[in-house]
């Protein structure tokens, strides 16, 4: 039988499943984009064959944003998860990782927009896909936060 506490597991796992996935892709990125870090071997991988080195080197940068804000907003849901696990589910805690977890979806879509708009279509979709996950956690947070000051009321009545 399928329980909340299974689910709960099962989400938690295949959350830091993609932690660890995020990091070794961050990780492996510099030997299977250009054949070592950029600067030691001057030769452009299969995806970046005939680009300049200046865009080689944003499409870096951008790339290393975006996992940083991957990874803060993994390690939030994690906590949230294992918040979720403990019944703990109407707290400040929980929104407060929901506001994080918002907040870098809208940073990663703000990335997308400012540093490529005119070289592929795909990173203005993945602008508007971050941009509307962000806007769903922000009203999942209102929720969340609405139903706290609910459960305080509620804790200080009787």
């Amino acid at each position: 039988m399928w329980t909340k506490s299974k689910s709960a597991t099962l989400s938690l796992a295949c959350t830091r499943i993609l932690i660890g996935i995020t990091i070794a892709v961050a990780a492996v990125m510099p030997f299977a984009v250009s054949g070592g870090f950029y600067g030691v071997r001057r030769t452009a991988g299969i995806l970046f064959v005939g680009l300049p080195a200046e865009i080689i080197t944003a499409i870096f940068i951008y790339a290393y944003a975006c996992f940083a804000f991957t990874i803060i907003a993994l390690f939030s849901l994690d906590r949230l998860l294992r918040n979720i696990r403990k019944d703990i589910v109407f707290s400040r805690i929980n929104v407060k990782c929901l506001r994080i977890i918002s907040w870098c979806c809208f940073a990663v879509a703000i990335l997308s927009i400012c540093f490529f708009p005119s070289i592929h279509i795909v990173l203005i979709l993945v602008s508007a896909a971050a941009a509307f996950f962000g806007l769903l956690m922000r009203v999942v947070k209102n929720v969340i936060d609405a139903a706290c000051e609910i459960k305080d009321e509620n804790d200080f009545t009787i």
